[in-house]
C-alpha cells in the first residue's frame, strides 16, 4: 500500500506547494488551487454536492482533498464550506497539478480521467486510444478471460488481483445483497480502487452480456504508480477516495443492501 504522509510530506516541498492555515472558508474558494487536509475539518452539506435532498453534512479531515476534482476539470469553486477549528492544508496551485498529471504515464492518467468523469457523472464514449495503447503495452502481460452473461468476475471481500480492462461485452456491479447499481461496457476498466486502497474489492461484478476482460495484475499496476512523482500519485489516491465518497452519496438508498466503498 502507499504511504499517504510520505507522499504529502513530498508534495509540501514543491515550489508550487504551500502549507496554509484556513480560518475563512471562503479562502477554500477563491484561486484555482487544491487543500490536501493536514490537520483539522471542513464541513459541507450533501445537498450542495448533490441534488438528493438528504439533510446532513460531509465532513473532510486528515488525508482528504478539497476541490481536486474540480481543479483537474477546470470546474467552478462554489461549495459552501464551514470550518469549525483550525483547518491546516497543503495548497497546490492548479495549474501546476494539472501539468503534473498530464505528464504522467498513460495508465495513470486514465485512471485519473477516468476517476473525473465519473465523479461529474459524465456518460464516457468508448476509448480507442486507450484501448490500443493498453494492448501495445500489456498484451503480452495482461491475462484474458472469458466469461458468459451472469458469470461473476469477483465477489465482495475476493483479494484485488488487479486491474480488470474490457475488450468485449459489458458487466454490472452489485451491492453485498445484490442490489445493482452500475455498469461499464468495452473499453472501461474496473478493480483499480480496491487494487490501491484496502486490496480487497467492496462490489460484486458480474458479465452482463459474453465478455472478454483482460487483467493486468497487481505487481504490474503499482509498479506503474511508484514510477510517478509523489504529487501525481497523491493525486490518483485522492481522486479514487473522491470517486468512493460520490459514489456513497448517490447511491445512499442502497444503505440497507449493503453498500460498501472499494469497487
Amino acid at each position: 500500500m502507499f504511504d499517504h504522509d510520505v507522499l504529502l510530506t513530498g508534495v509540501a516541498s514543491l515550489d508550487h506547494a504551500h502549507r496554509r492555515v484556513i480560518t475563512d472558508a471562503a479562502d477554500l474558494s477563491k484561486n484555482d488551487e487544491v487543500f490536501f487536509i493536514t490537520q483539522g475539518k471542513a464541513l459541507i452539506r450533501e445537498d450542495a454536492v448533490l441534488s438528493n435532498r438528504l439533510d446532513a453534512t460531509q465532513t473532510f479531515t486528515v488525508g482528504d482533498s478539497i476541490y481536486l476534482a474540480a481543479a483537474l476539470s477546470k470546474r467552478s469553486r462554489d461549495f459552501q464550506f464551514t470550518i469549525h477549528e483550525r483547518l491546516e492544508v497543503i495548497a497546490v496551485d492548479g495549474a501546476k497539478l494539472r501539468s503534473a498529471v498530464m505528464k504522467s504515464g498513460f495508465l495513470v492518467a486514465e485512471i485519473i480521467r477516468n476517476s473525473v468523469t465519473r465523479v461529474f457523472d459524465i456518460t464516457q464514449r468508448e476509448n480507442a486510444t486507450f484501448e490500443d495503447r493498453f494492448f501495445k503495452h500489456y498484451r503480452r502481460v495482461a491475462m484474458n478471460s472469458l466469461y458468459g452473461a451472469g458469470d461473476c468476475i469477483y465477489r465482495i471481500g475476493e483479494e484485488a488481483k488487479g486491474l480488470y480492462f474490457i475488450s468485449e461485452g459489458d458487466v454490472y456491479l452489485t451491492t453485498a445483497r445484490g442490489a445493482k447499481f452500475a455498469e461499464l461496457r468495452e473499453t472501461d476498466f474496473f478493480g483499480e480502487t480496491s487494487l490501491l486502497s484496502s486490496g480487497r474489492h467492496g462490489k460484486n461484478v458480474y458479465a452482463r452480456t459474453d465478455c472478454s476482460v483482460m487483467l493486468l495484475d497487481a505487481a504490474t499496476v503499482r509498479q506503474e504508480v511508484e514510477r510517478e512523482s509523489p504529487l501525481v500519485q497523491l493525486v490518483l489516491l485522492n481522486m479514487l477516495n473522491v470517486l468512493e465518497l460520490m459514489n456513497q452519496l448517490r447511491f445512499s438508498h442502497l444503505n440497507a443492501t449493503n453498500f460498501t466503498s472499494s469497487r
